[in-house]
């Protein structure tokens, strides 16, 4: 999983390497997955994280999927899969249904994805390692 963030964020994006890899990563609430190819390839992943207090929102970051898997639905399967396992841990039930809010601060360049996922972006923007970033949100239902 770093390695295939450290090639998205480090060495395309030219994050700094030293923020990449943080405390949340060791956490023993988060949620990391890979999505890997029959043979084993690693081709992305993606982690979730808890929320600060009941009823706030689950946050999916560091999504990540490899140059060569671009375009073939890995990015939506590892986002499927965080929702699914948000709505497990952290969903709140009212009148029947499951419920939970997931955020996540999306690159502009990737917006358009996270959109087509149903995540709705607020409109103000902000620089984080030099890239323009949204926050979006999505509520999530069973």
């Amino acid at each position: 999983m770093t390695a295939i963030r450290m090639a998205v964020f480090v060495d395309e994006q030219n994050v700094d390497p030293a923020r990449e890899i943080d405390a949340l990563d060791d956490d023993p609430t988060t949620v990391h997955v890979l999505a890997s190819a029959d043979d084993g390839t690693p081709l992305g992943t993606a982690r979730l994280l808890a929320p600060h207090h009941e009823g706030d929102p689950a946050h999916i970051g560091r999504v990540a999927v490899t140059a060569a898997a671009r375009g073939l639905g890995v990015g939506a399967a590892l986002m499927t899969a965080l929702e699914d396992e948000a709505l497990a841990r952290f969903g709140i039930v009212r009148d029947g249904v499951r419920t939970v809010a997931v955020e996540l601060s999306a690159q502009e360049q990737a917006l358009g994805f996270y959109e087509r996922l149903g995540y709705v972006a607020r409109p103000e923007r902000y620089l984080d390692e030099n890239i323009w970033h949204r926050d979006a949100v999505k509520i999530v239902t069973s």
